[in-house]
């Protein structure tokens, strides 16, 4: 029975095989779809991507000593040398702990006064004390 069934639809797909090539590509109704895709993604989607890239190497060509600086992973720390072919940075974290990063592993550099709005953030929550 299955056997028989493959059998009517291989006929049935070589008699309703286009013999037209490429023109049966331009009737077909996935065509619109096709060109809709196709434009979404020139006009939108490649122009962001070089907004981002440019916008990334100008945050790396304004990196410089005691930026603090947060890369991919989340880890934020100061940087504290820039290596002379400029592709590695070497990261303070803590008083002891120094880590070398790809320069490309950086996403943003801190401003100096995000730092205090994060402590007046945390100074702002109050822990209820327990009444004994």
């Amino acid at each position: 029975m299955l056997t028989s069934m493959i059998l009517f639809a291989q006929d049935e797909a070589k008699k309703a095989a286009p013999d037209g090539g490429i023109g049966g590509l331009f009737t077909s109704p996935m065509f619109p779809i096709l060109l809709m895709v196709v434009a979404f993604i020139f006009l939108i989607i490649l122009p962001a991507q070089r907004r981002q890239r440019k916008e990334q190497e100008a945050l790396m060509s304004n990196l410089k000593k005691n930026d603090e600086v947060v890369t991919t992973a989340g880890i934020i720390g100061i940087v504290t040398n820039i290596s002379d072919n400029g592709e590695q940075v070497t990261l303070k974290i803590d008083d002891n702990a120094r880590m070398r990063v790809l320069k490309s592993a950086i996403v943003r550099i801190m401003k100096k006064d995000e730092p205090a709005k994060d402590a007046a953030a945390s100074t702002a929550v109050t822990t209820a004390k327990p009444n004994a």
